[in-house]
């Protein structure tokens, strides 16, 4: 859908809410970690603007890899961090 934009000229918007990704070793070696990077290389090469909406919750790389934009917005009582305190608690 992003090749699709870039090649018509469309702006993207993106609306974000999601708890993030998963801070699991199963989760990695799915490849969590190298879907959000891909993602992340394809929307730093899209020549089109692109416009991020927080709604709700926007939590550490899950929202990362959906939150490159040129401009965010978000809504009064939406949140956006690096770490849940889940995933924060699981680290320790």
């Amino acid at each position: 859908m992003m090749y699709y934009a870039d090649h018509h000229g469309f702006p993207i918007v993106k609306f974000i809410d999601t708890p993030g990704a998963y801070a699991e070793l199963k989760s990695e070696e799915l490849g969590q970690g190298e879907a959000i990077a891909n993602n992340l290389r394809t929307m730093f090469g899209l020549k089109v603007p692109i416009l991020s909406i927080v709604v709700g919750e926007g939590g550490s790389g899950g929202a990362l890899a959906i939150g490159c934009d040129n401009e965010m917005l978000m809504l009064e009582n939406a949140v956006f961090y690096v770490a849940s305190p889940d995933a924060c608690a699981a680290l320790l």
